[in-house]
């Protein structure tokens, strides 16, 4: 069985992790068809993904049981091997969903725990069903680090405190909470999660991938400039999209309609 699938709604590419018996645990082949899928719904035209799961969760993190079957064989290289698939696979994927050349929307319809918390909050937009929870258990259940962009992230979104706290402790966030922390866009009903999604996705397919790009690398770079430097960065950026035919057709649309 495929570990990831993928089908279209017009503009959007629905991406979904399909381990559904192990809670869409992370392992290398997981990864690398999530990989491809994105790079594919790219070249294939498509305008915005849609990220999801299928079944109770969205991501459960690593695959402990698969792990456990390493030190049963070579434990000594089980540590290395992590590594290596960190470091050409799922870091890769991270970066691959929060780099993507068109927007992606992440649906997040089950418990986001560990590795999946860094690739669900690499998406632009956000979005988890009320059922849904977060959990960072690296670090107080597993005497490891957060991983997979969760240590940049979470701290981008809550701030300091509540991502150390949410870090060191390992307790549970559900999705109400995310949303009043500022971790998620919306918190929704389970049954309008992927409508929900869809419909955020098209919105984003039609506008300009180029300006979504441009938006999410000022976001990005503002807590490391300065306001005179970001002001710069604006004005650079906003003179080179009032010269495309997109603005200037937005702005007869406006003016026809006021």
């Amino acid at each position: 069985m495929d570990c990831v699938q993928v089908r279209r709604h017009s503009d959007v590419a629905v991406i979904t992790l399909n381990r559904p018996q192990a809670l869409n645990a992370l392992v290398r082949s997981m990864g690398e068809q999530a990989l491809a899928a994105l790079h594919e719904a790219v070249a294939t035209g498509a305008r915005s993904i849609v990220l999801t799961g299928v079944g109770r969760a969205f991501c459960a993190g690593a695959d402990l049981a698969a792990i456990a079957e390493g030190f049963n064989s070579s434990p000594d290289d089980v540590a290395q091997s992590i590594g290596s698939d960190m470091l050409k696979v799922f870091n890769p994927l991270s970066l691959a969903i929060a780099q993507a050349p068109i927007p992606v929307v992440c649906a997040v319809n089950g418990p986001c725990v560990g590795g999946g918390v860094g690739l669900a909050l690499a998406a632009d937009i956000v979005i988890a069903a009320r059922s849904a929870y977060f959990l960072v258990p690296q670090v107080a259940s597993l005497g490891v680090v957060p991983d997979l962009g969760a240590t940049w992230e979470l701290p981008r979104a809550m701030g300091r405190a509540r991502a150390l706290g949410a870090m060191l402790l390992g307790d549970r966030m559900g999705a109400e909470q995310a949303q009043d922390w500022g971790l998620i866009w919306q918190c929704v009903d389970d049954a309008a999660l992927l409508d929900q999604a869809l419909s955020l996705a098209s919105r984003l397919a039609n506008v300009p991938a180029e300006t979504v790009q441009a938006a999410r690398q000022l976001v990005d770079a503002a807590p490391h400039t300065t306001p005179a430097n970001q002001l710069d960065a604006e004005r650079a950026l906003q003179v080179r999209f009032l010269g495309t035919a997109f603005f200037r057709e937005r702005v007869a649309r406006f003016l026809s309609s006021s």
